[in-house]
């Protein structure tokens, strides 16, 4: 039998010490540590390094990296304030349970709104990435044709437009119609 893990408070008379992060059973319905690790990282290693070499060549490199250390401010921040408003022993179950609890009913309409802009922006960077893999880019003078334009040549069915449509339609939708992401689970 292993001890449970810290949770950071030492377990006095009467207390019972519990795991921070504890185990969740039911066949795999739960979250785990590494599901949320691969979640993190995938949010990380997405299109947000993707994204930084062509906001250095618009912006410059010194203002560029006042941008990456802005932001990395403001996550700083944001973690530290869920950490403070959530409780150990019971909390709010969701990022727009603390909004809520912080700045009430307003707070928590502006988050969602927040929130839909940035997986709106994430998902129009994959789109153009999945676009420029596919079936190539042409602009700026920089032209490469992309994988099915290699194997394909230039036919209609390989045109961007058409590819990203497809991609988004055949891939994309029915990966948000699920009433829940658990749901995508193996």
């Amino acid at each position: 039998m292993t001890p449970p893990a810290s949770t950071g408070k030492s377990a006095g008379a009467g207390e019972v010490e519990e795991p921070l992060l504890p185990e969740f059973s039911g066949g795999g319905h739960g979250a785990s540590v590494c599901g949320a690790v691969f979640n993190v990282s995938t949010s990380i290693i997405g299109a947000g390094i993707m994204s930084i070499p062509a906001v250095m060549r618009v912006l410059g490199v010194l203002p560029a990296l006042v941008l990456i250390a802005a932001v990395a401010a403001l996550s700083n921040a944001s973690v530290e304030f869920m950490l403070r408003y959530t409780g150990w022993d019971s909390g709010p179950p969701s990022y727009a349970g603390i909004m809520g609890d912080a700045f009430g009913r307003a707070g928590a309409k502006a988050l969602n709104v927040c929130i839909a802009f940035t997986t709106t922006g994430t998902l129009v960077v994959y789109l153009i990435i999945i676009g420029d893999v596919l079936s190539g880019s042409a602009g700026a003078g920089d032209e490469h044709a992309g994988v099915l334009r290699e194997l394909f040549g230039a036919q209609w069915w390989t045109a961007r437009e058409l590819v990203i449509l497809v991609t988004a339609v055949v891939v994309l939708l029915p990966l948000v119609l699920r009433r829940r992401v658990g749901e995508l689970l193996f």
